[in-house]
């Protein structure tokens, strides 16, 4: 519950900045304006598609949480959308946080950690 009302009173309204693009052309850019608590920070992420996925979604905006030092991230919540930019109808949300998995060692996002565990 606690957890809940930390992310529902974390501002949606969003000044994105561009930190990486993979090899598949999605292009990831995060909200600088990031809670910092100890090791952990949370954060307003969004992924920007070349081309709709298989769903017909054309971005991702969610709120992550990663662990600086264990090198570990989780999903507080997800909202997919038809247009890019996540403009447009979305399409499913879900709010339930996700098990702790470690960071991927992609370029993407190992630029992402980079960004977020330098503040």
């Amino acid at each position: 519950l606690i957890a809940l009302c930390a992310v529902a009173s974390f501002a949606a309204s969003a000044e994105w900045v561009f930190v990486s693009k993979n090899e598949f052309g999605t292009s990831l850019y995060v909200d600088p304006n990031i809670k910092i608590k100890g090791n952990v920070r949370m954060f307003w992420h969004m992924q920007d598609l070349s081309n709709a996925d298989s769903q017909g979604d054309m971005s991702y905006r969610g709120i992550w949480q990663y662990d600086c030092t264990e090198k570990l991230q989780r999903n507080m919540q997800v909202a997919a959308f038809k247009k890019p930019m996540a403009a447009g109808q979305k399409s499913e949300e879900a709010y339930q946080p996700s098990d702790w998995v470690m960071i991927g060692k992609d370029t993407s996002s190992q630029a992402l950690l980079t960004y977020v565990c330098s503040l």
